[in-house]
């Protein structure tokens, strides 16, 4: 069985949707394909540590490529390349991508997409974990996607609202259950260090709160409070939490 290495161009010929938070911590290096394109390889190098990683992607039922297996942390790219082209090897001639992911029994409903998106996401957890000023480098946006990944792992049902100045409310958090409804509004600031939370953002989402009425209201933040910030939370404590740059790191430590 032939390994091809692509170009860059020729890989990109196959009209991949790449997750934009890769871009953040890690250079695609090498591209590979088995013989009939079913499997494709990249080997990913770390901007942070310099070591090296790699992504192995299979089409799904809707003829999408997906991503399947992730490996990090290689000490060299000949290492990285080798691991790569056996996993590939492997997967070609077993045929597991297919059973694993795509025959699941019915009892399981599980769709193969969820799956993948859940294996994508612990590995940039664990960057995450490892890296937490790294947050600073992502949009707004990708930063409010993290967060309500982290709210589904905790159990929670979310809804991203629209990208655009939402009023207090970026993420609508749920628990459902037979015995009652618990509802969650999450404001995110994905702020540098030194922009710290102040008074004015404490009062915009209780004033949001006070009109909705969720259970409880989070500010979820990148940087910190102010100490007035703090102080004028404490008159909404039952109704309002504050979750800043070191929470952030305690909510990241399960991965």
């Amino acid at each position: 069985m032939m390994i091809n290495e692509l170009t860059e161009n020729d890989f990109d010929k196959f009209d991949i949707d790449k997750n934009p938070i890769v871009s953040f911590f890690a250079t695609e290096q090498k591209w590979f394909s088995n013989d009939d394109d079913s499997l494709l390889g990249i080997i990913l190098l770390d901007k942070t540590d310099s070591d090296w990683n790699y992504v192995i992607l299979s089409k799904d039922e809707d003829q999408r490529y997906r991503a399947i297996e992730t490996k990090v942390s290689f000490a060299s790219i000949e290492k990285a390349e080798e691991s790569l082209t056996n996993s590939i090897i492997t997967i070609t001639k077993s045929g597991k991508k297919e059973e694993s992911l795509f025959n699941a029994r019915d009892s399981q409903i599980i769709k193969p997409s969820e799956v993948i998106i859940k294996d994508i996401d612990d590995e940039i957890k664990k960057y995450f974990k490892k890296h937490p000023e790294k947050l600073y480098d992502m949009s707004p946006r990708k930063f409010e996607e993290l967060i309500a990944s982290l709210l589904q792992d905790f159990g929670f049902d979310t809804d991203l609202t629209k990208a655009t100045k939402d009023g207090g409310r970026d993420i609508i958090a749920s628990i459902i259950n037979k015995v009652s409804n618990f509802l969650i509004y999450v404001e995110c600031k994905r702020y540098k260090a030194e922009n710290k939370i102040g008074v004015g953002i404490i009062r915009e989402v209780i004033g949001v709160h006070n009109i909705h009425k969720p259970a409880k209201s989070i500010i979820v933040t990148t940087s910190f409070f102010t100490q007035d910030a703090i102080k004028e939370a404490k008159n909404f404590e039952n109704q309002l939490d504050l979750k800043d740059f070191n929470d952030l790191k305690t909510w990241l430590q399960k991965y």
